[in-house]
């Protein structure tokens, strides 16, 4: 049953959207001094990395190396921003350094990366090069990584209930997530805590999931553009993300959403048209994906969000400790995934079709942009 399961997540973002069911509407809320709040960094490097149904990405100690999920052929690609291949690594199976569904890569000590194996409940940390360094076993159903993006000598995740009713009974991510952290050196599970309740109300009525502020506190992500900030003392503050403009989906996203419902009928999960007609007339979530929310080093929150990803895509970043928004950082293309080190962000993206795309399927990069200007 669990690997089940995995198969039907390496379809990525169409699994969490599945599963977690995210589909809220919204009316607009835009203000205008908020949303022109918008930095445009430079772009100081780019490499063209294997399409993949996960935009997953980790960007290395060193700044200058980045590694992406290949999802189609089962491996890690490293790439630096000069556009050279640093290491390919991974196959299908079960052995050492092989892969049954990667579902999340980051970023270690000493220039490592790490891989999570959803499949094989198991976490890697491998050099960019392709040499295994380590594995670990992970508690079953682990589906995710901690917002914070690094490892070092321990490994935080989520795990998912694979029990249905605890997802279909809406009763709150508190009841069917849980928390976990893992020593990467002996395995020992060190912690294991269900996601707690939210004693917040939001206008839309839902709270999707939440996650642990490294300050202290927690993180919720709500439906129609909606955060809760939870204090150290358990205090909620609900606030409304001024840049959610309550779009439609595009054309670009609704292919993208046929694509991943066609997966999962492979998979043995009906296509549902009346579920793609609902898609295309409701507004898009805010947020990109369960996972695109990354703490930076000095504890800020950054948001992938559904904003236009089709000339352009928007990060927007929050100051949680005071549940503020602190402004919105420009970057070209789709956005598919991102991380942060230092100064730097990369993003996986999608670049736009053009005539020299006849087969219908866009170039896929990783972008390096410099962000010392607006730190």
């Amino acid at each position: 049953m669990l690997k089940d399961r995995t198969r039907t997540a390496s379809a990525g973002p169409y699994m969490l959207v599945v599963v977690l069911a995210l589909g809220c509407g919204a009316d607009s809320g835009d203000d205008a001094s908020d949303l022109e709040r918008t930095f445009a960094p430079e772009r100081i490097g780019t490499a063209q990395v294997p399409p993949s149904a996960d935009g997953d990405v980790a960007l290395l100690s060193g700044e200058t190396i980045a590694c992406v999920i290949n999802s189609y052929e089962v491996q890690v690609s490293c790439v630096d921003r000069s556009g050279a291949v640093v290491g390919t690594f991974g196959r299908e199976g079960e052995g050492p350094g092989e892969f049954e569904s990667l579902s999340d890569v980051l970023g270690g000590p000493d220039g490592t990366v790490g891989a999570l194996d959803i499949g094989n409940d198991r976490f890697g940390v491998y050099q960019p090069s392709g040499t295994l360094l380590t594995e670990v076993p992970l508690p079953g159903a682990a589906v995710g990584l901690s917002p914070i993006r690094r490892f070092a000598e321990t490994l935080a995740g989520v795990s998912i209930s694979l029990d249905p009713a605890a997802v279909q009974a809406g009763a709150g991510p508190g009841g069917y997530l849980t928390l976990f952290e893992v020593e990467i050196a002996s395995a020992e599970l060190l912690r294991e805590e269900e996601v707690p309740p939210v004693d917040a109300e939001v206008e839309c009525g839902r709270i999707l999931y939440g996650f642990p502020n490294p300050g202290g506190g927690w993180v919720f992500i709500a439906c129609e553009g909606h955060l809760v900030f939870v204090g150290v003392g358990g205090e909620p503050t609900v606030v409304r993300a001024p840049a959610y403009t309550g779009e439609l989906p595009n054309d670009r996203d609704v292919a993208e959403r046929i694509e991943g419902m066609s997966f999962l009928a492979s998979a043995g999960i009906p296509f549902d048209q009346e579920r793609l007609d609902r898609y295309r007339n409701t507004p898009k979530n805010y947020h990109l994906l369960l996972g695109e929310q990354i703490f930076d080093e000095q504890g800020r929150l950054w948001i992938a969000t559904q904003r236009d990803r089709d000339e352009y895509s928007y990060l927007d970043v929050y100051v949680p400790g005071d549940a503020a928004f602190l402004g919105t950082v420009r970057v070209d293309d789709r956005i598919m995934g991102f991380d942060l080190l230092g100064s730097t962000l990369v993003v996986v993206v999608e670049r736009q079709l053009s005539p020299e795309n006849p087969d219908g399927i866009p170039e896929r990069a990783v972008d390096w942009y410099d962000l010392s200007e607006w730190r």
